[in-house]
């Protein structure tokens, strides 16, 4: 587990804050907003790749009793699942038995996790999810106060153009995306990658498959990748993708001016979203 961004405001009230947690198999985040909109607290972690449930959940409860804010009282405290095991569906076939049978379809045995689902009400869709027991009962003894949310129920609430756009969040060796054509979302999608040719493969592949032209479609970048990075110089043979700026409606310090704002934009637009 490595810690890449721990950003404290020293001395800073949580009682009146808002803590937003994201949990994936590739790492957590966490910001914290105090009363008058401001961060006064921000992390990103990074886990080894392909570490086991179990790892997972004791990496989390390594970071809460390594981190003094993540012990103290909030007003408000929103655990957000990143898994990529997810399922859009029209509202109307929902039902607790077939949840379960349609996980256990696409993704195979989910003995060993707990099933959920999140309302839409922007497109009276319901994102059915599975989240590992080991990992749910660790967050559920740590956080028992939290509201609970998966990202792929948040990020449709992010897209605000009325024409086409392809969402992207990088990790390590990950990326969701999200697209939206003329304006109306079409699919929200994690990939594993292992060079940069497969990262344009993918978003070039995304757009195809919903007939969505790239040189009429807004690509935003958020997360970790670099604007001198293989990586970023590969994409950009194919696409023309902006990085996402971090919203005006909160107030950052010093410290985190000094990064790129698209290192820590989504965590932002998420908790302006909850």
């Amino acid at each position: 587990m490595k810690s890449s961004f721990n950003i404290l405001t020293p001395g800073a009230s949580t009682s009146q804050s808002s803590l937003l947690i994201e949990l994936s198999a590739q790492g957590i985040s966490y910001v914290a907003i105090n009363q008058n909109n401001a961060c006064i607290a921000l992390a990103v972690y990074h886990f080894e790749m392909g570490i086991s449930h179990d790892e997972v959940a004791n990496n989390l409860k390594t970071i809460v009793t390594n981190q003094p804010i993540l012990q103290q009282l909030f007003k408000k405290i929103n655990f957000i699942y990143a898994f990529a095991e997810s399922v859009l569906v029209p509202h109307q076939f929902i039902n607790v038995q077939a949840n379960k049978d349609m996980m256990e379809l696409v993704y195979g045995d989910t003995s060993d996790c707990v099933t959920r689902d999140d309302f839409i009400f922007k497109y009276d869709l319901n994102n059915v999810y599975r989240v590992p027991k080991q990992i749910d009962s660790v967050i559920a003894h740590l956080f028992t106060q939290a509201n609970h949310c998966h990202l792929y129920s948040l990020l449709p609430n992010i897209i605000k153009v009325t024409g086409n756009q392809l969402y992207c969040i990088f990790s390590a060796k990950n990326i969701t995306v999200q697209l939206a054509k003329e304006g109306n979302l079409q699919v929200i999608q994690n990939f594993v990658y292992k060079t940069p040719i497969d990262v344009a493969y993918h978003l070039l592949n995304v757009c195809e498959r919903f007939d969505v032209a790239i040189n009429e479609t807004e690509i935003e970048f958020n997360g970790m990748i670099d604007a001198d990075s293989n990586l970023y110089n590969e994409v950009y043979k194919y696409l023309r993708p902006v990085f996402s700026v971090l919203p005006e409606n909160f107030i950052y310090n010093e410290e985190i001016k000094k990064y790129p704002s698209h290192y820590f934009s989504h965590l932002f637009q998420l908790a302006a979203c909850v």
